[in-house]
């Protein structure tokens, strides 16, 4: 979403891969999956000066729909799409500050944390 304009992307990758016992010796290790792979995007808005409020919204209403929505991000100066896959929204977290008359703040930090939905089987691929 444009005016939203992130500023962090932190993401985990993790393969489970539990200890198995073995009769006599030391034990084993076997992968059993993939984890869930969690994405935090992470931003700064200025919504009274510079917009962005309502796309702001609008990701929180996408999150309480519950369905999967494709995630797209822009490559070099936004001339070419990146399609990273189907994911989720886990959580939408925002803290705002410089409340304005209407009680809104006039400063808005945010957290959307997202995973992708997978497919059985097969490794993600989000951003690798």
């Amino acid at each position: 979403v444009e005016p939203l304009n992130f500023q962090a992307i932190d993401r985990e990758t993790t393969v489970n891969w539990p200890t198995i016992a073995r009769f006599g010796g030391r034990p084993g290790r076997q992968m059993t999956g993939y984890g869930e792979d969690p994405v935090v995007i992470s931003g700064l808005l200025y919504p009274d000066e510079l917009g962005g409020r309502d796309e702001f919204e609008a990701i929180r209403a996408t999150q309480q729909a519950a369905t999967p929505v494709m995630m797209v991000g822009w490559a070099g100066a936004g001339t070419r799409a990146r399609v990273y896959g189907l994911v989720v929204i886990i959580s939408v977290r925002d803290q705002q500050t410089s409340i304005n008359r209407d009680g809104f703040g006039r400063r808005l930090s945010y957290e959307i944390e997202v995973a992708p939905i997978g497919r059985a089987g097969k490794p993600i691929g989000l951003f690798g």
